[in-house]
C-alpha cells in the first residue's frame, strides 16, 4: 500500500471500500462524501484534488487515510 498525492481516491476506495462510510463520519471536511454524486466524483479525484477541495493538506490527508487503514486491520 504505497499511496501518494497522485493516487486516485477510487483506487484507495476499491482496496478499502469501508472508507466511503468511515471518512465522512470521522472528518467533517469530507462530509460531502455522504452524497452519492460526490462519492462518484471523489473516485475520479487524486488525493491532491481532494486535498484542495477539503482544505486538508495532502500529506495530512494521506496520513489520515493510512492511519485509518492500519487501524482497520
Amino acid at each position: 500500500m504505497n499511496y501518494d498525492e497522485k493516487t486516485k481516491l477510487g483506487k484507495i476506495l476499491d482496496e478499502h471500500p469501508w472508507l466511503e462510510q468511515e471518512l465522512p463520519k470521522r472528518y467533517p471536511q469530507l462530509k460531502a462524501m455522504d452524497n452519492p454524486a460526490s462519492r462518484f466524483m471523489a473516485r475520479r479525484m487524486t488525493v491532491k484534488d481532494a486535498s484542495r477541495l477539503s482544505g486538508i493538506p495532502a500529506d495530512r490527508l494521506l496520513k489520515m487515510l493510512t492511519d485509518l487503514i492500519a487501524e482497520h486491520k
